[in-house]
């Protein structure tokens, strides 16, 4: 193959903004982690991790991604085993069982089933395309997806079960799904995450909504209620000759009851720190010395690095040990306190070419699968980009989810880069016909 032949089929502008990504991450990792006394540093265990990801890259990238389509009940199956053993011998963490030991090492299960899904919904939407369309062709999915959510759940992990929820919405959008099923399962999850909010506002009872939801009974009385009441807006529209239909009643009835029901169990599953960290999303001062902390201390981060940082190894936040989690969550704030808004921007420049060639691939791919595939790690890049940079920013609840490509961790970053490699595979795919 010639030289030419080779450059055309390889995205050197995504390749180049996730190196230097990478690079900036390893860099961050090194000021978090300056004078620590751990025997192997941070940032050289990172380095080691880059490497094997770039392997895996040219690994992923000599093979036929439709191979994926064939193989991806096996891949998905395979994850769900891993998050299985998780449960039962997997390393505890900060008060969660996400971490599957082997020898002297350890990786996240999680992180891997996060592609594990992603091929599995393309499998799937490619082999059924038609089934998005109707409402019961999406049982199948929603029953792919509610698997290693449930399973990253019960360790508890809720902010990595989000990103699962992510993906799985963006797929049945570029599945073709209609707009009215995606808006009816967001306005479910946010019923379902909203009520234990709401409960978390006020432990004591005072008001009157946290009395509706003290018992089953008085749940299910709401529920009846808000139905009647569904139902006599619905028969009022029809007096007034609007087009309202009984599926119509019976939909609204469905997805609201579903959203309160749901409630519950999440309501059951969530620890009162990860409660805290919604209340604290609100008011950060509720709990300025507690689930508020991290809020306060990232946002005091960002704010004192002004245009151009307070400079490498300099930042006073990160330094005196202000900032928690300064190398894995809350990189960002470390960044912008010593790189300040210019490298912030540079940062979030090279997420942008990253996202954007991805979403460019997606477009070129010459079949279903591979525009899906595309998609379902776009989706997973974006969500956790945006999530984690709200978080430090106060913007959005703390969820533990890191900053791909720069937070310091082996399972994330070679699972994004891995992810990377699929993207790079459909490109050079595209200038060949097999």
């Amino acid at each position: 193959m010639r030289l030419k032949d080779i450059s055309i089929r390889f995205d050197y502008y995504l390749f180049f903004a996730m190196v230097l990504l990478i690079a900036i991450g390893c860099l961050m990792i090194y000021s978090a982690m300056y004078g620590s006394p751990a025997k192997t540093p941070f940032y050289a265990k990172q380095g080691s991790y880059a490497l094997l990801g770039i392997a895996l890259i040219i690994v992923v990238m000599g093979i036929n991604y439709r191979l994926f389509n064939q193989y991806g009940k096996w891949i998905y199956l395979f994850s769900l085993l891993l998050l299985v053993l998780t449960l039962f011998f997997g390393k505890s963490v900060r008060g969660a069982r996400s971490w599957l030991p082997i020898g002297n090492l350890a990786f996240q299960p999680a992180e891997f089933a996060k592609l594990g899904l992603i091929i599995m919904l393309a499998q799937y939407f490619t082999n059924y395309p038609e089934a998005v369309k109707r409402i019961s062709g999406l049982i199948v999915p929603f029953l792919l997806t509610l698997a290693p959510v449930a399973l990253i759940i019960l360790q508890p992990d809720p902010g990595s079960a989000l990103v699962f929820l992510a993906i799985f919405l963006a797929m049945l959008y570029f599945g073709g799904a209609r707009r009215i099923y995606l808006v009816s399962i967001i306005s479910v999850g946010i019923l379902a995450l909203g009520i234990p909010l709401l409960l978390a506002l006020d432990p004591q009872n005072k008001t009157f909504f946290p009395r509706i939801f003290s018992n089953l009974s008085s749940t299910l009385g709401l529920i009846i209620v808000v139905i009647a009441i569904i139902g006599l807006i619905c028969y009022v529209l029809s007096r007034l000759k609007f087009r309202v239909r009984v599926n119509h009643f019976l939909f609204a009835s469905l997805v609201i009851s579903s959203g309160i029901m749901l409630s519950y169990p999440l309501d059951f599953f969530l620890k009162e720190y990860q409660k805290m960290r919604l209340v604290c999303f609100i008011k950060p001062s509720i709990d300025p010395l507690g689930a508020g902390y991290h809020i306060i201390q990232s946002q005091i981060s960002i704010g004192s690095g002004g245009f151009l940082g307070k400079g490498l190894l300099t930042g006073t936040q990160g330094r005196l040990g202000f900032l928690p989690a300064q190398h894995t969550d809350f990189i960002f704030s470390l960044l912008s306190e010593e790189m300040g808004f210019l490298g912030a921007g540079f940062l979030i420049l090279l997420f942008l070419i990253l996202l954007l060639r991805a979403v460019r691939i997606a477009s070129l791919a010459r079949n279903r699968f591979g525009s899906l595939l595309a998609g379902g790690i776009v989706a997973m890049f974006f969500f956790q980009i945006i999530v984690n940079l709200g978080m430090t920013m106060g913007i959005m609840p703390i969820t533990g989810l890191p900053l791909p490509f720069v937070s310091c961790g082996g399972s994330s970053l070679i699972t994004s880069m891995v992810g990377a490699g699929i993207l790079l595979n459909i490109y050079s795919r595209h200038f060949m016909y097999w």
